[in-house]
C-alpha cells in the first residue's frame, strides 16, 4: 500500500503529526467540507453535551484522530475527555494534544470496558468494523453511569444510486475493504441489538437520503480514483472533484437540512437507564 492509501484509508499519521499534533486541527475542518456524517453527528453531540451540568466524563469509542472530542475540550474545560481506540498511534495523539482534561486509553470494546464510569459517549463509524458487535455494545453499556447516554452512528441499508459508482467501490480498494467492514445493518437490526444491550433509544436521526447518497457517490468515486487508480484516472478524478465538488456540497446541504424517514445512515441516542449484571 503506498503512503497516500495508508494515510487516506488507514490511520497512519505522518510523522510531522506526532511533532505538531494540532495540525489534525485542519483536517478536523477539511472533514466538514467531505464528511456529511459529521454535520449530522456534531448537530446532536454538540446539543447533548451542552444539556449536561458540568463537570461530566465523556468517552470516544474508537477516537482516531478524535475530531469530534477534542475541539470541544475547551469549550467544556471543567469536563473530562477520554478518547479510547485499540489503535496505539491514535491514543497516544489524545496524550500528545497536551490538554489538560483529554487523555487517550487504550481499549478494545470487545474484550474491555472502561474502568471509570462515563456520563456521556458516543461511537462513530465503528462497529460495522467488530467481529462481535453485540459484545462491543454490550461493553459500552457498562462502562455508563445509569441515565448515562450513548452517541451511535452506524451505516445502514447500504444502496447504491448509481452504477459506476457501485463498480469503482466492488473493483478498486477503498476504504471499506482495506479496513475489512464485517456488515452493513439494517434499521431493526442495529435497534435490536442496542436493545438487547439493555439501551433505549430516545432519538432516531437519518442520514443520506436520496440526496446524500448522490454526493457521496459523486465525492468517493473522485477519491477512491485518486488514491487507488493508475495515473490516468487520478488525473481525470482529480479535475472531476474539482468540477463536481460544488454540486457536492449542494447535495450536501439538501441532504441535511431536509426531512427523511430513511437513509444509508443511523444516528441513534442511547440511554442507559438500568444497571445489567
Amino acid at each position: 500500500m503506498t503512503k497516500l492509501k495508508s494515510v487516506t484509508l488507514q490511520y497512519q499519521y505522518p510523522s510531522f503529526i506526532r511533532k505538531f499534533p494540532a495540525l489534525l486541527k485542519w483536517v478536523y475542518g477539511l472533514n466538514y467540507l467531505t464528511q456529511l456524517r459529521k454535520w449530522y453527528v456534531m448537530r446532536e453531540w454538540k446539543s447533548v453535551l451542552s444539556s449536561m451540568p458540568s463537570p461530566f466524563t465523556v468517552v470516544d469509542f474508537g477516537c482516531g484522530e478524535g475530531q469530534y472530542i477534542v475541539p470541544l475540550t475547551q469549550q467544556f474545560a471543567s469536563s473530562t475527555f477520554i478518547g479510547a481506540d485499540y489503535h496505539q498511534p491514535s491514543v497516544e495523539l489524545m496524550d500528545l494534544f497536551s490538554i489538560p482534561n483529554l487523555s487517550g486509553r487504550i481499549l478494545n470494546l470487545e474484550s474491555d470496558q472502561l474502568k471509570e464510569e462515563a456520563d456521556l459517549a458516543l461511537c462513530i463509524g465503528v462497529l460495522q468494523y467488530i467481529d462481535n458487535d453485540q459484545l462491543a455494545l454490550d461493553n459500552m453499556f457498562k462502562s455508563l453511569r445509569k441515565n448515562g447516554q450513548l452517541l451511535l452512528y452506524v451505516p445502514i441499508n447500504g444502496q447504491f444510486l448509481t452504477t459506476i459508482y457501485k463498480s469503482i467501490f466492488e473493483r478498486f480498494e477503498q476504504y471499506e475493504s482495506v479496513n475489512n467492514r464485517k456488515r452493513v445493518y439494517t434499521e431493526k437490526e442495529i435497534i435490536a441489538k442496542c436493545e438487547n444491550s439493555g439501551f433505549i433509544i430516545t432519538q432516531k436521526v437519518y442520514t443520506y437520503g436520496t440526496a446524500g447518497k448522490l454526493s457521496h457517490e459523486l465525492l468517493n468515486s473522485c477519491i477512491t480514483l485518486i488514491v487507488s487508480g493508475n495515473y490516468l484516472l487520478k488525473i481525470i478524478a482529480g479535475i472531476c472533484l474539482v468540477l463536481f465538488y460544488p454540486l457536492v456540497l449542494l447535495l450536501m446541504m439538501v441532504d441535511y437540512f431536509s426531512n427523511k424517514s430513511d437513509g444509508n445512515g443511523l444516528l441513534l441516542i442511547l440511554e442507559k437507564t438500568k444497571i445489567i449484571y
